[in-house]
């Protein structure tokens, strides 16, 4: 019989996806949910009560409980450093909030809190690698169906995060203090782990621009831009937003190659390959597979044999640099390099 991995969540100020988390985790037979904690005392008793398990308010306590395995990190940006860092010494696996850090000076101690002490450490960015879309695109581009992949399209049109369910105001998220930027990093940096995971490449280059369209009084942006150089030489555009009207919610992937092109838009819920060589050339189309993946799964596996993990805190930090980066040229009207690795 397998042991189940026993998971701990601390901070909900990442809701959207600490919330899923706790709920896969309830879900999975394999998986327990020993507890959660959140520095609101509100929170804390709404949640144990939806969730059926222990809380506190007091983070590290949580951290330190021997009858942990996995602490998922959901606190905002500018203190999830310190609670990864924590969380390895205490010698917990580590499932993080994206970015992991609002520097990479941070991110680069979180790297080696997490090497020295062994522990599996899974990017919150790179949990959707597993979901059966992103396994059929990986399979479509790596078995060389649309020919070298050329350039590309990401898109995402999305509103103004709440604080909170049903709550007004996006709290934290509209803080430049406390987290790297607003609508363009919220949800391109998971489009950057997809790029650099899907081709196996580094981005060389990134440019672009940021904008207040809708949210003018806003401190981050609700609109950005990027051009992003994959080392492969293909050129990608991301375009991440908080800029769409109610309702207004979409996705769009477009991969070009030189023998086909695939696309998938949620605002359809298709999936459309363009494959002349195939065996229905031309355009076919199929509805799109989900797209979720709360990475209870990948960390399973991980724990069992970390070769099998699906990303790194090293693909962490990498992720940050070029969102860096983006900001960086946005201010500068310039192409910047992201800093790499030492």
């Amino acid at each position: 019989m397998t042991t189940p991995v026993r998971f701990a969540i601390v901070g909900f100020d990442h809701w959207y996806s600490a919330i899923p988390l706790a709920e896969a985790i309830l879900a999975d037979s394999n998986s327990v949910l020993v507890g959660i904690a959140d520095r609101s005392a509100d929170r804390v008793a709404e949640l144990t009560e939806r969730f059926g398990v222990d809380g506190t308010t007091d983070l590290s306590s949580l951290i330190a409980s021997p009858d942990v395995d996995v602490i998922a990190s959901f606190v905002s940006v500018d203190e999830n450093p310190g609670i990864c860092i924590e969380a390895a010494r205490a010698g917990k696996h580590i499932i993080s909030i994206k970015p992991l850090a609002l520097t990479l000076e941070e991110a680069d101690a979180v790297r080696t809190a997490v090497r020295d002490a062994g522990v599996i450490f899974l990017p919150g960015e790179s949990r959707s690698r597993t979901s059966d879309q992103n396994q059929l695109i990986a399979q479509i581009v790596r078995s060389g169906r649309l020919g070298d992949i050329r350039s590309g399209s990401f898109t995402l049109s999305g509103i103004l995060p709440s604080h909170w369910p049903d709550h007004d105001g996006p709290g934290w998220w509209g803080d430049p203090q406390r987290t790297l930027g607003g609508g363009w990093v919220d949800h391109a940096i998971y489009q950057i782990d997809r790029l650099r995971w899907l081709l196996d490449e580094d981005v060389v280059s990134i440019s672009g621009r940021t904008a207040n369209l809708m949210h003018r009084d806003l401190p981050v942006e609700d609109y950005g831009h990027a051009i992003v150089e994959m080392s492969g030489g293909g050129v990608f555009s991301i375009e991440d937003t908080w800029s769409a009207p109610d309702g207004g919610w979409r996705i769009s992937t477009t991969i070009a190659g030189t023998e086909g092109i695939l696309h998938v838009d949620t605002s359809t819920g298709r999936f459309t390959i363009f494959d002349p060589a195939g065996r229905d050339p031309g355009w076919i189309q199929f509805a799109s597979p989900s797209d979720y993946s709360e990475g209870v799964e990948a960390m399973h596996a991980a724990i069992s044999d970390p070769q099998a993990a699906i990303a790194t805190v090293d693909d962490a930090f990498d992720n940050l640099a070029v969102c860096i980066a983006f900001y960086e040229a946005a201010r500068s009207g310039s192409v910047v390099v992201p800093a790499r690795r030492t």
